[in-house]
């Protein structure tokens, strides 16, 4: 079977807490009501100077400094999931090939916002059984810093900057009991845009209530029904790190050890389709997860669409 060999992630160098994130921007808010409505107590900004393919390249490079030399030459596919790029083309995956010296692979993005990651590996998981040697690397990165409003509170209080990775060796028989349901809806308010049209600097909006009510309603009933058919027992739920609340209504909802849910929301905030693959290298370098086809991983993300995902495998 193929597997996922390795994962690496980045987070820019500049922390910014609650407190400071109030103090530069004049946000009307607190500490306190930050923490308690999102979880969140930081999140990491990128230099002005860092692009987004910046912040993809330095994940990629801490998963590829775990292994040998020659396994950047076997790299086949690229693919890169952000919704945040300026530089409409070329695209962040082909930038990333570039910066790796790979000189033949087949590189793109994927848009899909907070569930960008998990359309990512889906697409990844079905072009690898075409795939009988090599290697993948699936990336989500976002400079969410970039294209926030800061004058806008509910909004650009959630986000922060950074990349996650992971390198899948391919045989061509698919990722270990990979199983996998993905949907979108239409949105006829656009909760979550970038309104370039209207707004020249092209910043971000979002309607935290509206898509809050599209998790109770169509992503908790849609992940409890993929549990209890397809996947069963599990070790690890990883999902879209949105607002620490959810984490607790999954529990309830899904009859779930909290436990199971990890999360680090509190220090990274929400980086949209960083966020899954940015947890998941976390929690294999603090040996949680060894990567040894040993544990059930289920992945959810949720978001701009509205779209959803969930993917479960053995990693």
């Amino acid at each position: 079977m193929s597997k996922i060999v390795a994962t690496g992630s980045y987070l820019p160098k500049k922390v910014v807490t609650n407190t400071e994130l109030i103090e530069q921007t004049g946000i009307d808010s607190s500490d306190e009501w930050i923490t308690q409505r999102t979880g969140i107590s930081q999140r990491h900004f990128a230099a002005p100077e860092e692009r987004v393919s910046d912040i993809a390249i330095q994940a990629a490079e801490d998963l590829l400094e775990q292994l040998d030399e020659d396994v950047v030459e076997k790299i086949q596919l690229i693919i890169v999931a952000t919704m945040s790029s300026r530089l409409p083309t070329p695209s962040v995956a082909s930038q990333v090939q570039r910066a790796l010296n790979i000189e033949h692979a087949w590189s793109f993005d994927v848009s899909g916002a907070c569930s960008g990651f998990v359309m990512a590996l889906e697409i990844a998981e079905k072009l690898g059984r075409d795939q009988t040697s090599g290697y993948t690397l699936v990336i989500g990165a976002e400079k969410m810093s970039e294209i926030l409003n800061f004058e806008d509170r509910g909004t650009s209080i959630l986000f922060g900057d950074g990349a996650g990775a992971v390198l899948i060796e391919q045989d061509g028989a698919g990722l270990p009991h990979y199983k996998s349901s993905l949907s979108s809806i239409p949105d006829p308010e656009d909760s979550i845009r970038i309104p370039s049209e209207s707004q020249p600097e092209g910043l971000m909006t979002m309607d935290g209530r509206s898509v809050f009510n599209f998790v109770l309603r169509n992503v908790i009933p849609s992940l409890a029904n993929f549990i209890e058919n397809d996947v069963g027992t599990f070790d690890y739920l990883i999902s879209h790190q949105a607002n620490s609340r959810f984490f607790e209504i999954f529990a309830k909802k899904l009859n779930v050890d909290l436990e199971k849910i990890p999360a680090n929301i509190a220090k990274v905030a929400n980086t949209s389709a960083g966020s899954i693959p940015i947890l998941l290298d976390q929690l294999v370098k603090e040996g949680n997860i060894p990567l040894d086809g040993s544990q059930t991983v289920i992945f959810v993300g949720y978001g701009a669409g509205l779209a959803w995902g969930q993917i479960s495998l053995k990693i």
